[in-house]
């Protein structure tokens, strides 16, 4: 290993939290909420001590760094700037230094739970950047800061941003981290003016679109987006989910006059096939199922419903935690899926689900026809072989890891639907679940160790499991 190289990403990583902190120091400030100062020294700290361990350890460039440097400082990376951006909540006084953690990771990690929602407006804001910088933000630091400590930055974006079926856009790493900035940083500048004209004030319209590009759902209202009752921010907030849950390449084929081909993607096709599927069979549902909705308020929070947990954003217009069986299973089943590959979404991801279910019908056709040569193919595009055993893997992973929360939460004596729920909230990064998991109250009474063991699994989730388990090897640590 190179203890140099993580050394210095490590540096730069921690000096660009600390930077960030000084906007919601300067909100602090201006507005005299009182909490300034728990910025500031945190920022002042990070910024002088992340830029000493930059400097001291850069040096020569190195000509190799192993996949065992890449995996190790993206993990630290991410522990690092949770640690970092903890802070904040701890010297405010609102949370203890665990709690405090638990709740950084789910904004880094775009997951969303939370331990209370009654919180100033600078910590709102970081709460909010948090999550916006861990959407895609950490992604583009880490390729940004490669080259600067002597290294490429290939490997380290396939760590970061890992997919099943790796897609450049460009053939430099750095360019592509560059589109996809470019294309983050419209989708919330178009979203922040589009719900300043839906109604919201500048201070909700900023915050939600930071956290609904991020997929990531922190609200600053109590009663998430049910407080402004407006259909008008709805439907704003539902075409961001959906547009931030696609796969941004898909953009930069459409800007580079390739529509079409985007617009016909396999998977693009079978993400909105399934929102739109869920919304139908939930408003007929809610109509059926509970008298006091009308069809056209049924068809209004399904849609929104579908859209926010597709894509693991968990904002919520209504209680649908009491809405009838079948909603809520259909609810969880989009959670469990998640939105596109190359998005800030959770989940499996939808082209996951879509090759898993290629593979077992084709595993169905081969036990009547044996001699059949079946292709795995998405859209036109021939898949190699080597992939069914990758995809079934990954899912196997997922269902152990799932498995291995739910019992390390049900050790600590959380009822079994609770310890399912919040295993499967964290990992799949969508933040909520129907009972206990989708109220802040239950995460602030569990015990340290607990809120770590949901740390973890966030964390698991967000870097798509192999990146973090790969540490937990023996093998990883033989030389």
């Amino acid at each position: 290993m190179h203890p140099r190289i993580i050394a210095s990403v490590l540096g730069a990583v921690v000096a660009a939290t600390g930077a960030a902190m000084l906007v919601p120091a300067s909100l602090s400030y201006l507005v005299s909420d009182g909490y300034w100062v728990s910025f500031v020294l945190p920022a002042a700290a990070a910024l002088l001590a992340g830029g000493a361990l930059f400097a001291l350890s850069r040096g020569r460039p190195s000509a190799y760094v192993s996949i065992r440097d890449v995996f190790l400082m993206v993990v630290l990376g991410w522990i690092s700037v949770a640690a970092v951006g903890s802070l904040p909540f701890y010297l405010s006084g609102f949370m203890f230094p665990v709690e405090a953690f638990f709740n950084s990771m789910a904004g880094f990690t775009t997951t969303g739970v939370s331990t209370t929602e009654e919180l100033p407006p600078s910590l709102l804001l970081w709460r909010s950047m948090s999550q916006w910088f861990g959407g895609i933000g950490i992604v583009v630091l880490f390729v940004a800061v490669a080259p600067l400590v002597g290294f490429g930055a290939a490997q380290l974006y396939s760590a970061e941003a890992a997919t099943p079926l790796a897609e450049r856009l460009t053939p430099r790493i750095r360019d592509t981290a560059k589109v996809l900035t470019y294309i983050y940083v419209s989708l919330t500048v178009v979203l922040t003016a589009a719900l300043l004209v839906a109604g919201m004030g500048p201070f909700d319209a900023a915050n939600h679109a930071l956290t609904t590009v991020a997929t990531g759902g922190y609200s600053t209202r109590p009663g998430s987006i049910a407080a402004f009752d407006s259909l008008a921010v709805e439907l704003v907030l539902v075409a961001g989910m959906i547009f931030s849950g696609t796969n941004f390449a898909l953009y930069f084929q459409a800007v580079r006059g390739r529509l079409g081909e985007a617009l016909t993607n396999a998977e693009y096709l079978a993400y909105l096939a399934l929102i739109l599927f869920a919304t139908a069979v939930m408003t007929a549902s809610l109509y059926a199922f509970d008298y006091q909705q009308s069809p056209l308020m049924a068809l209004r929070l399904a849609l929104f419903q579908s859209a926010s947990l597709m894509t693991g954003t968990g904002f919520s217009t209504a209680d649908w935690d009491s809405w009838d069986p079948l909603s809520q299973a259909l609810l969880i089943v989009l959670m469990g899926i998640g939105g596109c590959a190359g998005s800030t979404s959770g989940g499996i991801k939808v082209v996951r689900a879509l090759l898993l279910t290629k593979n077992a019908l084709q595993d169905a056709f081969r036990m009547v026809h044996p001699r059949a040569v079946t292709a795995l193919k998405l859209g036109r595009k021939v898949l190699p072989e080597r992939l069914r055993g990758s995809l079934l893997g990954f899912f196997f992973v997922y269902v152990a890891t799932l498995v291995a929360g739910t019992l390390l939460m049900a050790l600590h004596q959380v009822p079994l639907g609770a310890a399912f729920g919040s295993a499967f909230a964290c990992l799949n990064i969508t933040g909520t679940a129907p009972g206990a998991p989708g109220d802040p109250a239950f995460y602030a009474e569990l015990p340290a160790t607990a809120k770590l063991v949901l740390s973890l699994l966030m964390l698991l989730g967000r870097l798509e499991l192999f990146t973090v388990l790969a540490i937990l090897t023996p093998a990883f640590w033989r030389g």
